[in-house]
């Protein structure tokens, strides 16, 4: 008899059952978990041969066998800070941290709160949302989330609720070959404002496999700003999927220092008529680092709009990728949707590639895309040192001048300015390159 060659999912499947076994949560949401592991299974590991992936090396990933997370204390001095009242959730290793968490009281009729307390307390509400957002479904490590996910945020603003301070989530992970899924649902009801801070940061070698799943209904808005601050040694395998109601309005700022590999895949679906979103993104990549970001924006409805705009910049063996989808569906007439790339290469070996893509079913739209990659323009540093500035210096004020567009697109001034100083030390080590 011929033995069965083993499943790309055998080591997982050992862990997802003595995960569940160590679980104490009602049966339907173990279903829900069931349920994303046999998608796990049927999706598998994805590898170079798909066309979705064939970019991204997961060799090394694949080379190591990872852990189920433990529990590490952590320094509250070492979190970030938005320098302003914020309502903050910490997650180690993918639990909650409450001595890490603060926060004033919120509005009546507002959650912000840990995902399994609220499975428990708001179960209709949490059991019909998890797993619905456009994209999950096609992406295996969304599925594992869906399976392996311990903990995570919670995030509910009832019809008309306006939160004024903004939330602060921190997702932390301290290495040792950990398998980390952080989670975030974030449900606003019609009318709803309110502005979302997700961090991830870690030490060691990890793999972070968070999800983000956000529902903004009629005429709510949503500023959503992510901020990977990864170990040099981690992979990041992210996704986020976004669903806008009727003339909803939803901006996203994606921030991306740090990681061996890593990959954010955003889904954001204008399901109402006249929904808007606004999605952009900037990588900083060295030494021999991998980003990747995968845009889909899926126009159903008309009078939509949506605008992209994505930047890099490598120096180094860095390598970054850029493919962004825009899809009109039929009916969706009198779309406007744009989409720009842009990436700066620092050195001769860095490596910037662009997929910009448009598929339009319908006839009375405008949409367009563009992409450019380059290097820093001699005759603007000759002009800068004519006047004086140093080589180095003058390098450093064309590349923040490049990267510091999309920062300014940030509403959040604490914010703004930590990720400013953040590119600004980053310019500064080449500055110190160059000499």
């Amino acid at each position: 008899m011929t033995a069965t060659a083993p499943s790309i999912a055998d080591p997982y499947r050992q862990r997802f059952a003595e995960f569940l076994a160590n679980r104490r949560e009602p049966d339907s949401l173990t279903g829900l978990r069931r349920a994303a592991f046999a998608r796990f299974e049927s999706l598998g590991l994805p590898t170079r041969r798909q066309e979705a992936w064939r970019s991204t090396d997961l060799g090394p990933l694949q080379a190591v066998a990872w852990n189920l997370p433990t529990t590490a204390p952590v320094e509250v001095g070492s979190l970030p800070d938005l320098g302003q009242a914020a309502h903050r959730l910490v997650f180690v290793n993918g639990r909650y941290a409450p001595a890490l968490s603060q926060g004033p009281a919120l509005p009546d009729g507002v959650t912000v709160t840990r995902l399994s307390q609220a499975a428990a307390s708001q179960t209709t509400l949490v059991e019909s949302s998890l797993d619905q957002a456009p994209g999950l479904d096609r992406h295996p490590f969304a599925a594992l989330n869906a399976a392996f996910w311990e903990d995570g945020a919670f995030v509910h603003l009832p019809r008309g609720a306006v939160l004024e301070t903004p939330i602060h989530l921190i997702f932390v992970a301290t290495g040792h070959d950990a398998l980390i899924h952080p989670r975030l649902l974030a449900v606003l009801e019609d009318g709803a404002q309110a502005t979302v801070v997700v961090e991830y940061r870690g030490q060691g070698r990890y793999l972070n496999a968070p999800v983000a799943e956000l529902t903004i209904g009629d005429g709510a808005v949503l500023h959503y700003h992510q901020i990977q601050d990864e170990s040099p040694q981690a992979f990041h395998l992210g996704a986020i999927g976004l669903r806008q109601g009727r003339d909803s309005q939803a901006q996203a700022h994606l921030f991306a220092d740090g990681g061996q590999v890593t990959r954010t895949d955003l889904t954001a679906l204008l399901d109402g008529e006249g929904a808007h979103c606004a999605l952009d993104g900037l990588t900083l990549g060295h030494d021999s680092q991998y980003g990747d970001f995968h845009v889909r924006v899926e126009h159903a409805y008309p009078h939509g709009t949506s605008e992209q705009l994505f930047k890099s910049v490598l120096d180094g063996k860095a390598q970054a990728m850029f493919d962004g989808m825009i899809h009109v569906r039929p009916h969706a007439q009198k779309s406007d949707a744009r989409q720009l790339s842009r990436n700066l290469l620092l050195s001769r070996q860095a490596q910037a590639h662009s997929i910009p893509r448009l598929e339009i079913l319908a006839d009375d739209v405008k949409c367009g895309h563009g992409s450019s990659t380059g290097f820093l323009d001699p005759d603007a540093e000759f002009y800068l040192r004519a006047r004086g500035i140093p080589a180095s210096a003058a390098r450093a004020l064309l590349v923040y001048a490049f990267a510091n567009d999309n920062l300014n697109r940030i509403g959040l001034t604490p914010l703004r300015e930590r990720l400013g100083q953040v590119l600004a030390d980053r310019l500064a080590l080449l500055d110190g390159d160059a000499r």
